[in-house]
């Protein structure tokens, strides 16, 4: 029951099975893609108003977006995340000998077996979490999981301009 907007806007629709879904209280999702080509969906939209401004915005952003950094987007997100991090941390220039000890320590222990040949592009907050609850499973102390995760969010901030 997908309602089409204006071409390569996306759609907006509820995935219940209710007989009348416009008066049903299950909420709206939208289906578009976004600015690297990657087709998206997201839920939660309590109405139909909120859905098509969720879009709408999507849209303009889309739009707004510079090819170039469109296509950056693309050849970033295909790469490996191993050698995307290990690129990482040769730009920091501005690291102490014993901060990059540090970085290669918790990349080589922690981050890089689970996460190492991930595309960059396949990141969520799901696979964040499953990561840490992944550390938990191994008993992995409080200060290395925290120390794991202020290392993926810096590498990972980097890939979103």
């Amino acid at each position: 029951m997908a309602t089409q907007l204006v071409r390569g806007m996306g759609s907006f629709f509820k995935s219940c099975a209710c007989v009348r879904q416009n008066r049903c209280a299950h909420p709206y999702a939208i289906r578009y893609r976004d600015a690297a080509g990657r087709q998206r969906e997201e839920t939660g939209y309590s109405t139909q108003q909120a859905a098509l401004d969720r879009l709408t915005k999507v849209y303009e952003e889309k739009r707004t977006t510079p090819r170039a950094q469109a296509e950056l987007k693309r050849e970033i997100g295909k790469q490996r995340f191993e050698p995307y991090a290990s690129a990482w941390l040769t730009r920091q220039g501005h690291y102490a000998p014993s901060s990059i000890r540090t970085v290669n320590r918790i990349l080589s222990r922690q981050i890089l077996p689970v996460l190492g040949s991930r595309r960059i592009n396949t990141f969520t907050a799901t696979v964040v979490d499953d990561f840490i609850m992944s550390m938990e499973e191994r008993s992995v102390g409080l200060a290395s999981q925290q120390n794991a995760f202020d290392t993926l969010k810096k590498i990972l901030l980097k890939v979103v301009p």
